[in-house]
């Protein structure tokens, strides 16, 4: 008995229109934060500063760099910065104590 195989399972499945739900998600989040941010700042601040947020915001829910979406590069950048490092330049050679 065959069985289809799925295929294109790392394509994600379009659910609001040509988004999916992670972009729609990081869109409509930069809007809200947006439109908080307009109702406790004059308008020329907010406008300043929606035009980086929705950059940010834009840059996580379309960006690919090499095949990898943004928000993974970000998670890995930040990760990097503020985790422990080990540096191993020389690896040391066990003595073999069996020789006389």
């Amino acid at each position: 008995m065959q069985y289809p195989v799925p295929q294109f399972i790392e394509v994600e499945s379009k659910i609001v229109g040509p988004l999916s739900l992670k972009q729609f998600l990081y869109l409509v989040g930069g809007l809200a934060i947006c439109v908080i941010l307009n109702l406790f700042l004059k308008l020329g601040v907010v406008i300043i500063l929606g035009i980086f947020i929705m950059g940010f915001v834009g840059a996580l829910a379309f960006l690919k760099i090499n095949g990898q979406p943004f928000s993974k590069i970000l998670k890995s950048m930040i990760q990097f910065s503020f985790g422990p490092r080990i540096y191993v330049w020389k690896k040391e050679r066990k003595r073999n104590t069996n020789l006389k």
